[in-house]
C-alpha cells in the first residue's frame, strides 16, 4: 500500500473516531445544564435528545443508603407528569420517556414526601 493511501487511510480513521467523539461532549458544548442530582437515598438523571438540551428520559437509581428490597417513590415532573417508581440499591428505573424542552423541572420524593430532590434540565 502506498504512502499516500495509509496516509488517507489514517485520516478517514481519525474523522470516524472524532465524529463517534462528538455526540458524548455535544451536550456540554450546547451549555446544557448538569444531567444528574442525588442526595443520600437516590440520584435523579435525564437523558437528551442526541444534538440538543432536549430530555427524552427521566430516571432514578436508588443509592446504598435504600432498604436492599428498595423503596417507592412519587415523581414528578412538567406537563403535570406524576407517577410511581420503585427501585432498588444500584437499579436505574426508567419514571417517563418522551420528548420536552429543556427548563423543566423533574422531582422525585418518597412517598409521603420525604427526601424530596429535584433537577432542573
Amino acid at each position: 500500500m502506498s504512502a499516500s493511501r495509509v496516509l488517507a487511510l489514517s485520516m478517514v480513521i481519525a474523522a470516524g473516531l472524532a465524529l463517534c467523539a462528538t455526540p458524548a461532549s455535544a451536550h456540554t458544548d450546547l451549555g446544557c445544564r448538569p444531567n444528574h442530582t442525588s442526595n443520600a437515598y437516590f440520584k435523579l438523571s435525564v437523558k437528551r435528545a442526541l444534538l440538543s438540551c432536549d430530555v427524552i428520559e427521566f430516571g432514578m437509581t436508588g443509592t446504598e443508603a435504600l432498604d436492599p428490597d428498595g423503596a417507592e417513590f412519587a415523581v414528578w415532573g412538567p406537563d403535570n407528569f406524576q407517577g410511581l417508581v420503585r427501585t432498588s440499591p444500584g437499579e436505574y428505573t426508567v419514571a417517563w420517556k418522551g420528548d420536552h424542552a429543556a427548563g423543566a423541572k423533574w422531582c422525585a420524593s418518597f412517598v409521603g414526601d420525604y427526601a424530596e430532590l429535584c433537577l432542573t434540565t
